[in-house]
């Protein structure tokens, strides 16, 4: 009988062992689960902060580009030799400029443009703000921040007779 116990006993023994390596198991899961949980609650929103922070910054590089590359165009539309006064300029320059960037601009709010003309050049300047996301909550920590972009391109204006006269000064240095 006493033999019969200590196998029973040795039986018993190994379903407790098999028993405690499962609860241990699942235990040991469920604490590696819960590990994943609180690391994942801490990562996730730096890592969806960072995605639309990156997203912002593709825009507003497309947005400056824009900007630059319309400002140079309104100034030369204004630089024509058919424009005989400062007026005539200016305003083909002035519509030039509201229609390049209209319906372009995504990271930009309260756009505005100046247009100027001198006897020698055409002048355009764009101004806005950054539209950036959490700006509120930056400001609380940055109050010296300036979400401004100015963009200011000039060209010069054609004078066809002093450009022909240049011309035919340059045909004369460079003919033998």
């Amino acid at each position: 009988m006493c033999r019969i116990v200590k196998i029973y006993i040795k039986h018993i023994n190994g379903v407790l062992s098999t028993f405690r390596f499962t609860v241990c198991g699942i235990l040991r899961k469920q604490v590696e689960e819960a590990y994943f949980t609180v690391e994942a609650s801490l990562i996730l929103p730096m890592v969806m902060l960072f995605t639309v922070m990156m997203i912002f910054l593709a825009f507003y590089s497309y947005d400056r580009c824009v900007m630059e590359h319309s400002a140079y165009e309104a100034a030369l539309r204004g630089t024509s030799s058919h424009y005989k006064t400062a007026q005539e300029a200016e305003s083909a320059a002035r519509i030039a400029a509201a229609r390049l960037v209209e319906g372009k601009l995504y990271a930009m709010r309260d756009f505005g443009y100046d247009v100027s003309v001198d006897a020698d050049s055409v002048t355009v300047a764009y101004h806005c703000v950054l539209n950036m996301p959490f700006v509120g909550w930056l400001y609380e920590y940055v109050p010296d921040m300036d979400m401004t972009l100015d963009v200011s391109r000039s060209a010069k204006r054609l004078r066809p007779a002093r450009t022909i006269r240049d011309w035919r000064v340059l045909n004369r240095l460079m003919a033998p």
